[in-house]
């Protein structure tokens, strides 16, 4: 795990990957939160030593967590990979957005969010309730601040920024489906990242899925790959 992935690490374990326990364990740390129990990024195994594929499923099965998330890119190319995300990190300065988005309370972003959560396969009613109350959990522990840009008078696009500096994150960046391709998305993003660095951050990152087209839209923001992490999710 390089400096930087390790940095962006110790940052989400404060903020969007933190639980509401910690236990250690023989292969890492047990991170659990009985008030979102179906958020995976609440309730996982964070692998902090070596270990096989089978060692980590059995240590899941023990432990009765959903998931395992593994920095590094050891296990980058296992069959029973669910994920693969990228730390990508901004090399500054911050371009300035031609659209520049709005700062709304939370609960404006909730209809897109929960729209979106809908819409995937994996989305439910209880999951999207978890997925939406977690945002204020975050707001317990770093500077929780919300983005979003318009298209007449129905809001669009979304993102978070969790804001701790000197570091901050860009997370949970969302566009409509209908609204894509119109700079909405660039908006909320670049506007979040200029408010990130007023406000005194000097590393900001985000994560992408690794097999998916926002990684390159990212790069051309200016935001750079600093490692990888994997996910394992019990069958």
């Amino acid at each position: 795990m390089t400096d930087d992935v390790a940095r962006a690490w110790r940052f989400m374990r404060r903020a969007d990957s933190a639980g509401e326990t910690e236990e250690a364990v023989p292969l890492g740390t047990a991170v659990r939160d009985s008030r979102v129990p179906l958020r995976h990024d609440s309730n996982y195994l964070f692998v902090e030593r070596p270990a096989t594929v089978e060692e980590i499923l059995a240590e899941l099965r023990r432990l009765d967590l959903p998931v395992a998330t593994i920095p590094g890119d050891e296990l980058a190319d296992a069959p029973e990979v669910s994920h693969r995300g990228l730390v990508m990190l901004h090399q500054g300065p911050a371009p300035e957005p031609v659209q520049r988005a709005t700062e709304v309370g939370r609960e404006a972003l909730e209809p897109l969010r929960r729209a979106q959560i809908l819409g995937a396969s994996w989305g439910s009613s209880a999951v999207a309730d978890q997925l939406l109350a977690a945002k204020g959990l975050i707001a317990e522990d770093v500077t929780a601040r919300f983005f979003g840009a318009l298209e007449g008078a129905e809001l669009v696009a979304a993102a978070d920024l969790y804001l701790d500096p000197p570091d901050a994150q860009i997370e949970d960046v969302v566009t409509a489906e209908a609204s894509r391709c119109r700079g909405h998305g660039t908006a909320v993003v670049l506007t979040a990242l200029a408010e990130a660095y007023t406000a005194g951050a000097e590393f900001v990152f985000l994560v992408a899925d690794a097999n998916d087209w926002p990684k390159d839209w990212y790069a051309r923001l200016g935001f750079e790959p600093v490692g990888g992490y994997v996910k394992l999710q019990r069958p």
